[in-house]
C-alpha cells in the first residue's frame, strides 16, 4: 500500500493481536483501518509492550498541542487517504494532545511515528496506573465533598444546603483557534467588525442623530412582520445593545471569520453572513417570545459563521473562555459548549442578562442562525465537490 507521507509504495502488513495494521517501513506511519487503533490503544500493538519495572516515567502532558494540532493541519493538506483517496483531517485524539489524521469517509486514521510513540507510552501508563487513578479520584472526590459541607453546610437529607454556583460571566466565547492562517487578508471580517464597532460608537455618543437608532432598528420578538419593514433585518446586525455583546459577537466573527471567509470567498462569505443574519432575525420575530426584549446585534449571524466553521473544521482546537476557564477544545466540542450555554443563559438570572446584553436574540433567532450556516456551508462544500 502506498504510504500518504513517503508517496511510496513501502506500506508493509504487520501482525497485532488478530488483526493486521499497515506500517510504513520508510518512515514508521501507521495506518488503522476502522476499529483498528484499539491494538495500539488497548497495548496490542508490537511497538505499545510494558515498560520494564522501575521504568515508568508518565508520559508528556498537554504542553505544546496547539502548536502540534497547527503544524498537523499544515501537513494534512499534503495527505490523502491510502484507501479512498479523500483529504484527511486533523484531530486531538482523544484530547490527549496527541494529533492523529483521520479519513471522514472510511473511518481510518493514519498515525505517523511520533504521535505512534506518544499514544502508546500514554495509554501505556494510564492501564498501568488505572488502580491508582481510581484511588486519587476517590480521594479528591471526598475533599472536595468536606469542603462543600464545610462551606455550605448539611441538610437533613445529607445533601448541600444552598446553591453552589461556578465561577466567572456564563459565557462562551472562542479566543483563538489553531487553523491555518488564511492565504489572504480576511478583509470582509475585518470590516464587518469595524463598522458594528464605528456604529456602535456612534450611537453611544450621538453623533449625527444615530442616539436613537439601535432603538428603532431593534427586532421585536415574536411580534410579526406586520408593522416591520424588511430592511432592518439587514442592518439589525450590525448594531449593538452594549459593549458586552459587541465585544463577543466580534470576537466569534475575527476568530472564526476568517478561516471560514478563506474558505468561500470574500463576496459569497458576506452574502453568507448577511443570509444567516437576515435568518436569524425572521426567526425572532416570528417565533420568539412576545414578552422578551427587542434583539439587535451579530448573535444570529455569527451563529451561522459558528455552523460554518463546525462544517469545515470540526477538529481544529479552538481556545474558548467560559464560566471563569479558558480551554482547548476541538470546534466541535466548542459548538457543544455554545449551544449549552445558549439554552441555559435563558434562565439566568434577570439583571445580569440585561447588563450584558439588554437586546439579546431569542433562542430561536440564535439556532436559525446556526442552522442557516451549517446548511449553507453544506451546500457550499456540495458546490466545491462538483467544481472538482
Amino acid at each position: 500500500m502506498r504510504c500518504p507521507v513517503c508517496k511510496i509504495d513501502s506500506m508493509r502488513s504487520f501482525p497485532s493481536g488478530g488483526k493486521r495494521i499497515d506500517r510504513c517501513v520508510s518512515c514508521g506511519a501507521v495506518w488503522f483501518d476502522s476499529g483498528e487503533i484499539r491494538e495500539l490503544t488497548e497495548g496490542r500493538f508490537p511497538e505499545t509492550a510494558e515498560s520494564p519495572a522501575g521504568v515508568d516515567a508518565p508520559p508528556p502532558g498537554r504542553e505544546g498541542a496547539s502548536e502540534r494540532m497547527a503544524s498537523a493541519w499544515k501537513e494534512a493538506a499534503a495527505l490523502s487517504c491510502p484507501r479512498c483517496s479523500r483529504r484527511v483531517s486533523v484531530i486531538d485524539f482523544q484530547l490527549t494532545g496527541v494529533p492523529v489524521f483521520r479519513c471522514g469517509e472510511c473511518g481510518g486514521f493514519l498515525a505517523p511515528r511520533a504521535s505512534v510513540g506518544a499514544l502508546a507510552r500514554r495509554f501505556g501508563f494510564h492501564r498501568r496506573n488505572a488502580a491508582l487513578y481510581g484511588a486519587l479520584g476517590e480521594s479528591l472526590a471526598g475533599e472536595m465533598r468536606r469542603r462543600l459541607e464545610r462551606r455550605y453546610g448539611v441538610d437533613a437529607d445529607g445533601g448541600l444546603r444552598g446553591d453552589v454556583h461556578a465561577p466567572g460571566l456564563p459565557v462562551v466565547v472562542p479566543l483563538a483557534d489553531g487553523a491555518e492562517a488564511p492565504g489572504a487578508p480576511p478583509v470582509v471580517t475585518w470590516g464587518i467588525a469595524g463598522l458594528s464597532a464605528v456604529l456602535h460608537l456612534f450611537a453611544t455618543i450621538g453623533i449625527g442623530g444615530m442616539d436613537g437608532l439601535a432603538a428603532r432598528l431593534a427586532l421585536p420578538s415574536g411580534a410579526g412582520f406586520a408593522d416591520l419593514p424588511p430592511f432592518i433585518l439587514w442592518l439589525a446586525p450590525f448594531l449593538h445593545g452594549g459593549i458586552v455583546p459587541l465585544v463577543v459577537g466580534s470576537l466569534f466573527l475575527l476568530v472564526l471569520g476568517d478561516n471560514v471567509e478563506d474558505r468561500m470567498g470574500r463576496l459569497p462569505f458576506l452574502a453568507f453572513y448577511l443570509a444567516c443574519g437576515v435568518v436569524a432575525g425572521a426567526a425572532h420575530v416570528l417565533w420568539g417570545d412576545p414578552e422578551a426584549p427587542a434583539a439587535l446585534g451579530s448573535a444570529g449571524a455569527v451563529a451561522g459563521v459558528l455552523g460554518a466553521y463546525l462544517v469545515f473544521f470540526p477538529e481544529v482546537p479552538v481556545s474558548m473562555y467560559g464560566a471563569g476557564e479558558v480551554v482547548s477544545v476541538p470546534a466541535y466540542l466548542f459548538a457543544c459548549a455554545w449551544a449549552v450555554a445558549l439554552f441555559l443563559w435563558g434562565w439566568g438570572p434577570a439583571p445580569l442578562s440585561a447588563l450584558l446584553n439588554p437586546a439579546p436574540y431569542s433562542l430561536a433567532g440564535n439556532l436559525a442562525g446556526f442552522g442557516a450556516g451549517v446548511a449553507g456551508s453544506i451546500l457550499w462544500r456540495a458546490f466545491e465537490t462538483a467544481q472538482g
